[in-house]
């Protein structure tokens, strides 16, 4: 990576940042982060997480089910780190390589990561219409929508997903 991709990261990480910590003192109701995960489009409310980082080493699991990537350490706090794709089924877990890991908000009371392939930015819920649903939805779904390119958009509940009992269940 050159010095000037480097440094857009970083900007964009910083801005990210200043976006979650506002969302956390109640100024997220405008926008939500837009991520991939299993080649499909994701949003996630920004009161949901506490931060996005690049994936550090993980400890690998023995004796976990595929999905569980593993344990890592972000500023000396272990994390359980599930690739999101995996565990939903839509594809074999990530090899390892460059992602990135939302952190659950802490007010949930688990320190889990979910493993996805690349944060996208905010997008603003002005610019995106509601999606009917066919059919039921798993319950860690709280939405669907539709961008102006047409493009459908997942909306992840991360306290549902990360506290469900079949989430914690990681060995095998």
């Amino acid at each position: 990576m050159n010095e000037q991709s480097g440094e857009s990261l970083r900007d964009f990480q910083a801005r990210l940042a200043a976006r979650l910590r506002d969302a956390q003192a109640g100024g997220g109701a405008t926008s939500k982060l837009g991520f991939t995960a299993g080649g499909r489009a994701w949003l996630v409310r920004l009161d949901q997480i506490n931060e996005v980082v690049t994936v550090p080493d993980l400890a690998e699991a023995p004796w976990a089910k595929p999905w569980f990537a593993g344990v890592a350490s972000v500023r000396g706090a272990l994390y359980g780190c599930v690739d999101l794709a995996a565990y939903l089924g839509l594809a074999e877990p990530m090899a390892r390589g460059e992602s990135r890991l939302l952190l659950a908000h802490p007010r949930f009371g688990i320190n889990a990561a979910l493993r996805i392939e690349r944060a996208l930015g905010l997008r603003a819920i002005a610019d995106l219409a509601e999606e009917p649903v066919d059919g039921p939805a798993p319950v860690w779904q709280s939405g669907h929508w539709r961008d102006s390119t047409g493009q459908i958009w997942t909306e992840l509940d991360v306290e549902t997903l990360v506290t469900a009992p079949e989430f914690l269940e990681a060995g095998v």
